[in-house]
């Protein structure tokens, strides 16, 4: 029995964005700080936002990826969309987190 492909990579494409505060140094020691790295990239949008923290072997932000923007309430993210961002970035854990745009709600 031959198997034939379903489908064919034929590209993956990562798209870098700087930003004016790095966070390549920054260390997550405790829930409190994976909470204030997220919320300073996402706690202010209008849309629900899933976003994915990709941490090296010293727990060190390599990468922060949007995930999904969703709608004004609900953000439906596929696991190959988190998996590909930690496996391009060869992330050793990931941190994911989930905004809210109510401001009565936390992080």
């Amino acid at each position: 029995m031959e198997l034939t492909p379903i489908f064919k990579v034929v590209r993956i494409r990562q798209e870098i964005k700087e930003t004016l505060d790095p966070f390549t140094t920054y260390q997550i020691a405790s829930p409190n700080d994976a909470q204030e790295l997220a919320a300073s990239h996402i706690a202010n949008e209008d849309r629900d936002v899933f976003l994915v923290m990709m941490l090296n072997t010293k727990n060190q932000a390599v990468g922060l990826h949007r995930a999904h923007t969703g709608s004004l309430n609900a953000s439906i993210v596929h696991p190959r969309e988190v998996l590909k961002c930690a496996i391009l970035n060869n992330a050793a854990s990931i941190i994911v987190s989930h905004q809210h745009r109510r401001k009565d709600m936390y992080i």
